[in-house]
């Protein structure tokens, strides 16, 4: 098939699409991780699992960039090989989005239990921080000592006004 008569225009404009597309992502990847590196705040585990999911997303970017080139290029040069050519190399290229939604579940995955397991730690702390208040509500019989009271904006001893006559 000669290039006047495969219209490979749409491919074209659908490949270039999928390149910027990768590459953008690819960018704002770069950015967030270059901002979440730079934050002193994160611990050691929070650190690695960003720095795991910042290359997954690149991986998933660039085969994404990469496709957007197969598609584009393929679609106006592949048929001139042959049918035997054209179809592994369609076939390559589904392969390759086939790989691009295995990356996605991946991170999914992946996000999902990391999320999972700091619900859990913050469920733990919770928990902790709920067992130390009751022993302190026990061990005041469930009154706020002296202390607490008088901290309080909305105590009843600072908000009563004195009816308390001195006697005469």
């Amino acid at each position: 098939m000669a290039l006047e008569e495969n219209n490979w225009i749409p491919a074209a404009v659908f490949g270039g699409s999928l390149v910027l597309l990768g590459a953008g992502m690819m960018y704002g990847h770069a950015r967030a991780w270059q901002q979440q590196r730079a934050d002193e705040s994160l611990e050691d585990a929070d650190r690695q699992h960003l720095r795991n999911r910042y290359l997954r997303r690149m991986q998933t970017s660039a085969v994404v960039a990469f496709t957007g080139c197969l598609i584009g290029i393929g679609d106006a040069f592949i048929w001139q090989l042959g049918p035997a050519v054209a179809t592994f190399y369609w076939l390559f290229v589904i392969m390759l989005v086939f790989w691009i939604a295995l990356l996605a579940l991946g991170d999914l995955t992946s996000i999902r239990t990391h999320s999972q397991t700091a619900m859990t730690q913050l469920e733990a702390t919770r928990t902790e921080l709920e067992s130390e208040l009751a022993k302190h509500r026990h061990r005041s019989n469930g009154k706020p000592t002296q202390r607490i009271t008088n901290d309080l904006p909305d105590s009843p001893k600072q908000n009563q006004p004195n009816t308390l006559q001195e006697p005469r």
